[in-house]
């Protein structure tokens, strides 16, 4: 049995190994974004210089010949569920017998005039933290909509690059629907100690 994997994230490549430790079966992981899967929480200090990029791979790179993982870094065009078939970017196709889609997310959009414009993106692909790279040296300014943990690191990653931040925040004060009141303020306050400009 061949078992298709569309994604390299923690939940694709959780399944690939369960999937190899439990049996013998023919698997491949196909990825369009890196070859080989890393740590995603790792990307804001791969942007800061923390970290390179290598540093964020758990595995050795041998670690996929060693237990017969196959990896594709291609994007799939089309799938045909009839078929069970493939049909990759680079022209070729990937036969299968049972195919896990292991997505991921994606930044949420809401129709916004401009959303889709080139310095606009989110932080959940190390293609994400490569574009904030391209834009950095040009920044003048960085503006952040929501104020969830993403949110947050990327505040955190402009202002070890000392670019001004404002950060659109919907709540009356930063986290106040998972925080009790006095908490939510003095995080609040410590944001803005860190001259970041919170708009709430």
């Amino acid at each position: 049995m061949h078992i298709a994997i569309i994604g390299n994230g923690i939940s694709g490549i959780t399944t690939a190994r369960w999937i190899r430790k439990l049996s013998d079966h023919k698997i491949t992981v196909i990825s369009s974004e890196t070859e080989h899967f890393f740590s995603r929480t790792a990307l804001m200090y791969i942007y800061m210089g923390h970290m390179r990029y290598k540093e964020t791979k758990p595995y050795e790179d041998n670690f996929w010949d060693k237990n017969r993982i196959d990896l594709v870094q291609d994007h799939v065009e089309n799938i045909d569920f009839d078929s069970k078939s493939m049909s990759m970017r680079n022209g070729t196709d990937i036969k299968y017998d049972k195919l896990v889609l292991a997505l991921g997310s994606a930044t949420n959009k809401f129709g916004w005039p401009g959303q889709d414009l080139n310095r606009v993106a989110g932080l959940y692909s190390y293609g994400d933290v490569e574009n904030m790279e391209r834009h950095t040296p040009s920044m003048k300014r960085a503006v952040i909509v929501g104020g969830g943990l993403i949110g947050i690191e990327m505040a955190e990653m402009f202002r070890s690059r000392d670019i001004p931040v404002t950060m659109l925040v919907r709540e009356s004060s930063y986290w106040n629907n998972v925080l009790p009141a006095e908490e939510s303020q003095m995080i609040s306050r410590h944001i803005k100690e860190h001259h970041i400009d919170l708009r709430l």
